[in-house]
Order: C-alpha cells, then structure tokens, then sequence
C-alpha cells in the first residue's frame, strides 16, 4: 500500500514539473514574424553587437548585446513570464542566449533560427 501511495505523489510530482518546463522553440524566419505578431505582450530581444545595432534596428526590440560580459545580469531587466523573441545578425548568437534566457527563468523563449534582422526588418516588422 504504501508504494502505491509513493508512486502517486512521485507521478503527481513528475507531471507538475513537466508542466510548468520552459517553453523554447526555434522558428523560421516566416513563421518567426507570424507567431510574434499573433503573440501578446511579446518582447523582441536584439541580441547583436552595439555596431549591428546601429547599422539598422527594429523599434520595438530591446538590445542586449550577447557578447557583453554582464548579458546574464542584463536579461534579468526584462519580464520572465512574457514570451522573448530572440534573434541575431543569423542565428548562432540568438541560439546560445536561447538557453540562457531558460536558465534564467524565462517561461517562452522563441528563437530566430535560420535567418536574422535583415529578415526581420525586410518583412517590415517594426
């Protein structure tokens, strides 16, 4: 009886972790623009470098450059339970802050995977 009772509160455990695990998906560059556009309270985080960022930027979009030695410290300005959209100049330093933004507690993370700003920018997402 008493394994029995173990094993219920062990599952009933299990599950709640399975159900509040952080979300991460990385998505192409279309399907990237259509789920932030449908997505509410939505935060687009630029995670280039400070001269990327001034060569062309996207309004909305918070910057934190991923190559700053504080970027841990920096995320942590933005709210954890709404959906991050992150992308790069192409892709390899939005998949590397991806799981740090989970680490971190981020319940949502959406990466840009396949493509970058210039994507972002030429679809118009302002």
């Amino acid at each position: 009886m008493f394994s029995k009772i173990s094993f219920l509160l062990f599952a009933i455990l299990l599950f709640s972790f399975i159900g509040t695990k952080a979300q991460n998906v990385n998505l192409a560059p279309q399907d990237f623009i259509a789920k932030i556009k449908v997505t509410k309270d939505a935060q687009l985080l630029d995670v280039r470098t400070p001269q990327e960022w001034q060569s062309g930027k996207i309004a909305s979009s918070n910057f934190i450059n991923f190559n700053d030695a504080d970027f841990k410290q920096q995320i942590e300005k933005l709210d954890k339970n709404k959906p991050v959209f992150v992308y790069c100049a192409a892709g390899g330093r939005s998949s590397k802050a991806t799981p740090i933004l989970q680490a971190a507690g981020f319940k949502q993370v959406y990466n840009l995977s396949g493509g970058g700003y210039k994507d972002l920018a030429n679809a118009g997402l302002k």
